[in-house]
Formats: structure tokens, sequence, C-alpha cells
């Protein structure tokens, strides 16, 4: 609780704030926006009070948000001075250039928590936030971008001044939403950053819809309640406890098809046709070409995205989950088609038996999660040592099975013998502790269609190999069996 404590009087003081700017906004301009003013610039100072306290793993992205939030509180500053002295400064005016210096500050902080939290290419991930941004930025085209480029009476540099502010924080909504749909603890940090972008960019788009629509006017004190809020929201992450391992990886993934994660792809998907509706309904429909667009990459994100889904879930079938080795089901599937070209083609197909010797010692003596660990060892040692072409899966339990297309009895017994040395090669550590693990491995050759007896002699054989005093290799043929 003690650990919370300042995240609560951050609260407090953000509640503080945004009740007295309400009270306030019929007094002076300056005095108007001091509890705007209070809250950002006490924010990045928030933030590195939260790394101090909590002392993160890796503090650079919250350096990079303290540093965009002093820039943007400094910027902040310059706009109340211009409004009260009424500066005449042409955009994009100096405060303009330390807002864009602080959009990049938190798109960097952005992308190395999703680097820390997922490291490599997240592709399922970017294709969810490809279609939420999509969507968001047709919303943002439709409703704020295409009035102000339409309007004739701004200059052109005011037009992409004033357009950059909802393209940035598009940007960082982009980011935001691959960062929560990625790998990663999740909890209130990941919701607070989420919240404050989003935010963002929902009071920007507000501030330029009330400025360019006909006879609107912009309602200061709202704006600016929205605009503390959205920053204490940053500040209220860094003080939460869950920084210290916020970009963590973790071994967890997030479920790939939620029903969390499906709704919000439902409705990104279906926001061009719902916006084309409401528009034919009030009376101004909006350019076909610009829906149709939409509408057929959106149609392609989600094709991709589905073709990655049914991917996964072929190689899910296809893939032991403890060792990442095939499973029995895909090794049966490809024995019987090796079995039946041997028997056209007059080559011999040979298959190895893997049992781990003493495997219920290692259990027993060191506990489930150590036998585990010996399994995905072995099976590292046991993919490492055979070639291209060459079937290794996991059997069940603590046997495998090797598929040798095109092997002579010789080649696969010599084979089994490199496999049977490389497991036996090196010790296993666990838990600082070295575990010597041996192998028997059971051998057969066969020319014909028929895995089962194929499957049948090399049982045998590994049979054999454990009779015989375990750690060594039998080969069996259909006629004999070899030591």
């Amino acid at each position: 609780m003690r650990s919370l404590r300042p995240g609560i009087v951050w609260l407090i003081v953000l509640t503080i704030g945004v009740l007295f700017r309400v009270l306030l906004r019929d007094h002076l301009y300056l005095v108007a926006v001091i509890p705007y003013m209070l809250v950002s610039v006490a924010t990045p100072f928030v933030i590195l009070a939260g790394v101090r306290l909590h002392r993160p793993a890796h503090r650079a992205g919250w350096l990079f948000l303290a540093a965009g939030q002093l820039l943007y509180a400094v910027a902040d500053g310059m706009t109340v001075a211009d409004d009260y002295l009424s500066g005449e400064f042409l955009e994009p005016t100096p405060a303009d250039l330390l807002y864009f210096g602080y959009y990049l500050l938190v798109a960097a902080a952005v992308l190395l928590f999703i680097r820390r939290r997922t490291p490599g290419w997240d592709l399922p991930s970017a294709i969810d936030a490809l279609v939420v941004a999509f969507s968001a930025g047709l919303l943002s085209w439709i409703y704020v971008l295409e009035p102000l480029t339409s309007d004739s009476e701004l200059p052109l540099n005011a037009k992409l001044t004033q357009s950059a502010y909802p393209v940035l924080d598009l940007m960082l909504l982009i980011l935001a939403v691959r960062l929560v749909m990625g790998a990663g603890t999740r909890g209130p940090v990941l919701y607070l950053v989420l919240g404050s972008l989003a935010l963002m960019l929902g009071v920007d788009s507000a501030y330029l819809a009330t400025t360019i629509a006909e006879g609107g006017a912009v309602i200061e004190t709202s704006l600016d309640c929205l605009w503390m809020i959205s920053i204490a929201l940053l500040g209220s992450a860094a003080l939460h406890p869950g920084i210290s391992n916020f970009d963590r990886r973790t071994d967890t993934a997030v479920p790939d098809a939620s029903p969390i994660r499906l709704a919000v792809l439902a409705v990104a998907v279906l926001m061009a046709p719902g916006v084309q509706f409401l528009e034919w309904l009030r009376g101004d429909p909006v350019g076909v070409p610009l829906i149709s667009g939409a509408c057929a990459v959106m149609f392609l994100l989600v094709l991709a995205r589905m073709s990655g889904l049914v991917a996964a879930q072929r190689r899910a079938a296809v893939t032991d989950g403890l060792t990442g080795l095939h499973t029995r089901r895909y090794l049966a599937e490809a024995l019987t088609t090796e079995c039946r070209r041997a028997a056209r083609s007059g080559h011999a197909v040979g298959l190895l038996m893997i049992d781990v010797d003493h495997f219920k010692r290692i259990n027993d003596g060191y506990g489930h999660p150590a036998g585990d660990q010996v399994l995905r060892e072995v099976s590292r040692r046991l993919k490492a040592a055979t070639r291209a072409g060459t079937v290794v899966a996991r059997y069940g339990g603590e046997e495998f099975a090797v598929l040798c297309p095109h092997t002579a009895p010789r080649e696969l017994q010599s084979l089994a013998e490199r496999l049977r040395a490389e497991t036996a090669g090196l010790p296993v550590e666990i838990g600082g502790e070295l575990l010597s693990v041996t192998v028997s491995v059971g051998a057969a050759v066969l020319t014909g269609p028929d895995p089962e007896t194929l499957i049948h002699q090399a049982d045998k054989a590994l049979y054999q190999a454990k009779t015989d005093g375990r750690n060594r290799c039998v080969l069996s043929t259909p006629d004999q069996v070899s030591h």
C-alpha cells in the first residue's frame, strides 16, 4: 500500500488542479491557466520521481517520456505567453517545434517499450495495430484533416502545422495499440500509457474540430481539463510500482483471439461502412473512392491476419509445445508418405526410437520442471545432430522418434550412435547441479508401404537396448536384431 501512496497523492493533485481550472474559468487568462501549467510542469519531474522510487530495470524509455513531457511543458509556457501577449508568430511557431519534439521523444519511448517486451518481429500484433490505426486515421481524415485542408482562408503553413498534430497523435496511438496487443506484462501501467495517448489524440482532434467548425468556438476550460488528465496519466504510470517489470518480457503470450481483441478489430473494420452510412443519413455522403479504398485496405489486412492465424494453428497442431519438435501426429503422416514413396522407388526408410534413460528418477529426484528442462535439452541436441530432411519428433513422454528417408542400415546405425554420443557427451545443468543424461536407441530399416511394421521393429530394438543395460543402440530388421 505504501508503494501506491505517491500515485494516490498525484491523483489528488490532479483532481484539485482540474477543479480549480473549472472554478477559475471566468478569471483573468493568466490566472485561469495556472492549474494547467502546474500539472504540465510537474509531470516530467513526477516521471523522474517514479523512476527513482521504483527503479525499473531499463530506464531509457521512462527518461525519454520525462524529456518529452519537459519539452511539452516549455511549449505550453510559450503558448500561454503568446496568447497573453497576442504575439504574431508565423506557424509553425517555436512552441510548435517543441511540441513536435515531444511527439518524437514519446514515440521513441514507446518503441523502446515494445522492443523490450517483444524482441524480434511480432507480425500479428503489428497487423492488428494497423487495422485499428487505419480506422482511426479514416475518422481523423474525414472529420479533421479534410475540412482543415479545404479551408481556403488558412495559409498553407498553418494548414500543415495544424494537420501535423492529429497525424502525430495517430502515430503515437498506433504504437500504443501495438504495445497493448503485443506480448508482455499487462496491468495498470500499460493501460495508463494507452489512456494518455488515446486521450491526447481525442482532445487534439476535438480542438481542431471546434476551430474549423462553422460558428464553432474553442471551449478552453473543457479542453484544458482533458489535456491535464492526458498529461497526468503518464505521471501516474511512472508512479505505479508496476513500472519495475513493465518492459520485462513474459513467457505468457497474449491470447491471439481473445473476445476483447476480436471486438476491437470488428469495430475497426466496420468503421468505414459505418461512417459512410452516417454521412448518408446526414445528406453529406463521403466520396466513394475514399471508402472503397479504406474497405479494400482493411479487407487485405484482415485477410493477412486470418492467414497468419491459420498458419499458427497449423504449426500448433504439428509442433510439440514443450520441445518445439514435431508431434507424433506429424510423424505418423510423414512416415506413411515416406513408406509409400519407398515402396515405389525401392529406397529404404529408417526410423529411430529414442528413450531417455531413468527419466522417472529425474522427475522424482529433481521435480517435473527439471524433467522438462532435460527434455528440452535432449530435443535440442537431437535436432542439432541430424541433417536436413530428417524428421525429429516427440513421440510421447520421454520418448523421441527420428525419421530418416533414403537411409541404409549402416548409415542409420551410424546416425543412432552419433545421437547417443551427442546426448551423453555433456551433462545437463539443473539448478546449478550437473546431471548426466543418456538415451537408449532402437533403429529399424524397411523398404515397403507398411509404417506399422517399421514402428514395431524400432520399438523391438529399443526394448532390446534397454534390456541390455541402456545407453546403447540396437539395429533391428524384420528378420534380425543386431547390436
